[in-house]
């Protein structure tokens, strides 16, 4: 089995050599041209004095020179790091300051904005930095080039000092309960998290396209990694526009699909737009950050594809659990299904106690997809996990009578309204059955007499109107008087993150009298 990120990339040169492995527009990399340049790109980190341990970020948008640069820091026992075009200076200065490359890979300029003169202002004297045209790299590049004068067992000779156990990549988390922490996610652990998950999908891995930022997890191993350990090619695109999707779609007909419920409402909200167009295409979506309305899945089935709702975060590497294609649409909507093989997942109390079927608590994950620790911060890492070794993930799951997990929303997110617990997630799928409603997002608020309550922003499908009292009246024959949302909010459109997720902290924070609606 492969120990390191590159050993799969090498074991997909031996097999099928001409085999395509990425495209990024006239740029179409077979296996053995991507090894070939990926050992080129090492020897020059080499070169640069790029240690085992050293850091080396990348800000570009999905793109071949991402991977490859991603491939090749790893591949010298660097911890690569991904920076997102989207983020501003103080982000910007927050991650270089914290994680502290040693080189830093530039696409400058890109979209109107010269990130190399911006970065260079923020990062210590002595780190360096390599400026990224706007086509991938390629051989003429000075910086590449240098590398070709190493002799090839200068690097072998690094690969066989690394250890699976070596950090592969600082992923930083959201950082919405205070600074964003660097999760540290070994070769172990990527490799073997993407080989688990091209297990159970099985067939239907043979072509994705990436447009996910290169600095979340989703992107990185969910996407890529996945399809890469699958031996199919990957297909990058610079950013979500779905005019610039919908092209690549019918030119490389893509097999493999990872979605948010966020990004369905979205393309459902398209005029025109229906998953039907797409039979016959995408034989496997998987989709996960939240629940995902049965109406939705209704839409998705249209496609033909087989569909799994899956669950995972930073610290878990990505996805690690998993519904099984045959199961009913309100089992995949509602629930996150059995862990991959090699992992273990729990339903915990605040004591670290299982709980019995019926009880909500704290989901817990154990195994071979587990991060190695935050980076530089030992005791967030130990808050982080149990006597037992069981990390804490901070989402809420509920252990159903059948054995299955509920996902019920971040424990954060849970507010108690006069003296009972209300998960927002379970509010918002009762919306969501509403025919008039695309999507919805419950934060809470402070009441003077409940202590907290419910807000519910609510986006309307394609064609309809949202009618509160209609959706009020809706919720009341299908959840408790309590979970009921006190005041409401219509929205053309909801604030999401860079990873596509709905942005909950700035919706809450936008809130003002004129936009809510307070029957």
């Amino acid at each position: 089995m492969a120990r390191l990120v590159i050993d799969l990339l090498a074991d997909r040169a031996h097999r099928a050599p001409d085999a395509l492995a990425v495209i990024d527009g006239a740029a179409r990399w077979t296996n053995a041209e991507l090894l070939r340049k990926v050992r080129d790109t090492a020897k020059a980190l080499l070169l640069a004095g790029v240690g085992r341990g050293d850091r080396v970020a990348t800000l570009a948008p999905p793109s071949a020179d991402f991977w490859l640069l991603y491939l090749a820091s790893t591949s010298v026992g660097a911890i690569w790091q991904g920076l997102n075009p989207k983020y501003q200076r103080n982000e910007y200065s927050y991650l270089l300051g914290d994680a502290a490359p040693k080189i830093v890979f530039v696409r400058s300029p890109f979209d109107g904005r010269d990130y190399l003169e911006e970065l260079e202002a923020l990062a210590a004297p002595d780190t360096r930095f390599v400026r990224l045209a706007d086509a991938p790299l390629d051989s003429a590049n000075p910086f590449i080039a240098a590398g070709r004068s190493l002799p090839d067992a200068a690097l072998d000779a690094r690969l066989a000092e690394l250890d699976p156990e070596d950090p592969a990549v600082i992923v930083y988390t959201s950082g919405t309960t205070g600074q964003p922490k660097g999760a540290l996610l070994s070769h172990r652990a990527i490799v073997q998290t993407a080989l688990a998950n091209v297990e159970w999908i099985g067939k239907g891995l043979d072509c994705t396209i990436c447009p996910a930022p290169i600095n979340h997890v989703g992107g990185l191993n969910n996407v890529c990694m996945v399809v890469f350990a699958g031996g199919g090619r990957i297909v990058f695109a610079p950013r979500v526009d779905f005019a610039l999707l919908g092209e690549l779609t019918v030119a490389e007909r893509p097999t493999y699909l990872v979605g948010s419920p966020t990004a369905f409402a979205m393309m459902l909200a398209l005029p025109g737009f229906s998953f039907e167009a797409y039979q016959g295409l995408y034989d496997v979506v998987v989709f996960g950050g939240a629940s995902t309305p049965v109406a939705h899945l209704r839409e998705l089935r249209k496609s033909g594809a087989r569909l799994s709702s899956v669950y995972g975060q930073t610290e878990t590497t990505g996805m690690i659990t998993y519904t099984a294609f045959d199961a009913p649409l309100e089992l995949i909507s509602e629930t996150i299904g059995r862990p991959i093989k090699g992992m273990e997942v729990r339903v915990a109390d605040a004591e670290g106690r299982p709980v019995p079927p019926g009880g909500t608590g704290e989901i817990q994950a154990r195994g071979i997809s587990v991060m190695s620790g935050y980076f530089r911060r030992p005791e967030a890492t130990r808050d982080t996990f149990t006597a037992d070794g069981w990390l804490r993930t901070g989402d809420l799951g509920v252990l159903r009578a059948d054995g299955e997990i509920a996902f019920a929303g971040r424990l954060r997110e849970m507010f108690k309204s006069g003296g009972y617990n209300c998960y927002p997630v379970e509010i918002e799928l009762a919306i969501c059955a509403h025919p008039d409603v695309a999507q919805a997002a419950v934060v809470a608020v402070p009441h003077e007499t409940f202590q907290e309550v419910g807000h519910a922003f609510l986006l309307a499908k394609p064609g309809h109107r949202i009618d509160v009292d209609s959706v009020r009246a809706f919720l009341r024959e299908r959840i408790a008087n309590y979970k009921i949302p006190k005041t409401w909010s219509v929205l053309d459109a909801f604030a999401t993150l860079p990873n596509g997720k709905v942005d909950k902290k700035a919706m809450r924070a936008s809130l003002d009298d004129h936009q809510t609606d307070k029957h």
